[in-house]
């Protein structure tokens, strides 16, 4: 059975709800799982997994720093197993080039700085829980949301994640990787 590593950052909580959903699918496919927030990420024997997957959000055009420290710290490390990284962010939601060479500046900037060169990237939609900011981050997050064609209505939250999506690709991930457990096929009993 093998150990997949899920490191995620997270600003608003959302980020912790994708990696809880990429776990739950690991764990259905067989695999042995360990989510872990970069913000409280204690020394991890890190040879005991056989994959890892980040995700982080992007905030005013970045990750979360202690994502970023984290990768860099193990970026070696990382480039000797199958890896993936989930960015996070509502800006794929807008259907304009530039706003989705935006998102992929981002993403490479931060895979430049920090050395790491993942298997597989995966741009993912985020939420905006406009419930839980304040006055001026829901005014801001109103402006940014209804410029990317999304809901704009600030009394409630909104989530933006293809759950369906999300849940295929860590299936795909720990299948393709051969990380998912298959059960000895038994042979079939001879004929007499």
């Amino acid at each position: 059975m093998s150990r997949v590593l899920i490191l995620y950052g997270t600003t608003d909580g959302h980020t912790r709800k994708i990696a809880d959903v990429l776990a739950a699918t690991f764990r259905d496919e067989g695999c042995r799982v360990e989510v872990v927030d970069a913000e409280r990420a204690a020394p991890l024997q890190l040879d005991n997994y056989e994959g890892v997957v980040v995700a982080a959000s992007i905030h005013i055009g970045s990750y979360q720093r202690s994502v970023r420290r984290w990768v860099h710290a193990h970026a070696a490390w990382l480039s000797r197993m199958p890896t993936a990284f989930l960015s996070v962010c509502l800006g794929i939601l807008e259907q304009k080039p530039e706003a989705q060479r935006e998102v992929e500046h981002i993403m490479q900037t931060f895979l430049n700085q920090t050395g790491w060169q993942p298997t597989t990237t995966i741009p993912v939609a985020g939420a905006v829980p406009y419930t839980r900011y304040n006055w001026l981050k829901k005014l801001v997050m109103r402006r940014i949301v209804a410029k990317a064609g999304g809901a704009t209505d600030t009394s409630r939250d909104f989530e933006y994640t293809d759950w369906d999506a999300l849940r295929a690709f860590a299936r795909s991930f720990a299948r393709a990787h051969e990380l998912a457990y298959r059960p000895p096929v038994a042979a079939p009993a001879a004929r007499v």
